[in-house]
């Protein structure tokens, strides 16, 4: 009896190692090696200070042995550019960018149709859904896009995109990671309105 015991303990852990194997190996992480961490202190400082802002991109990244930011800024006296690459070993999974946008003459529908859907990637519109009531934001399965008003002159407003281009689970559902995408994108975009100096006040809801 206790040797059927035994041989039946040693199966189910040889089972159940490979099938953790089997699950690293699909996720391409090696099982005897750990995945890398995501700290606070090495995160690109355009995406904010929010307290939402790292556990959202923890929950986005696949699972890689290092992660690492890489930050751009390019500042002028009535033009702002910023973005953030988040990389998992060699991959951008997740990129930010925000610009400075002339919406005077548009409305949300074809600012949806043209710097949210064309800016980083071309997503269509079509899979766009809003969010916010007095805010201009629209989120899809991997992307999310914000639009803040800055400067009166010219009803000029920055907008700010966030990419998912790999994710911790390809084969998410629908609605798997729209929260944390916008998120991020709020954050981002507080952040770039204060750093441009904008004089309008800033509504994100």
């Amino acid at each position: 009896m206790k040797k059927i015991r035994a041989r039946f303990v040693v199966t189910t852990l040889a089972g159940i190692a490979a099938l953790t194997a089997g699950t690293a190996y699909l996720l391409g992480v090696s099982p005897f090696e750990r995945t890398g961490t995501i700290e606070a202190s090495e995160a690109c400082k355009n995406l904010g200070s929010s307290e939402k802002v790292i556990p959202a991109i923890k929950e986005l990244a696949p699972p890689k042995h290092k992660y690492s930011f890489a930050e751009q800024n390019n500042r002028g006296s009535v033009t702002h550019f910023s973005g953030c690459f988040v990389r998992a070993d060699e991959i951008d999974f997740l990129v930010t960018r925000t610009e400075d946008t002339p919406t005077g003459s548009m409305t949300f529908e074809t600012w949806a149709e043209g710097p949210a859907s064309r800016m980083v990637t071309t997503e269509d519109p079509k899979n766009f859904d809003r969010f916010g009531t007095d805010t201009w934001g629209v989120v899809s399965r991997n992307k999310a896009a914000l639009a803040v008003p800055c400067l009166p002159r010219g009803k000029q407003s920055l907008t700010t995109v966030v990419l998912l281009r790999d994710s911790a689970e390809p084969n998410r559902g629908k609605d798997r990671y729209r929260q944390e995408l916008i998120d991020l994108a709020k954050s981002a975009a507080a952040f770039a309105h204060e750093d441009a100096n904008c004089t309008l006040p800033l509504k994100i809801d």
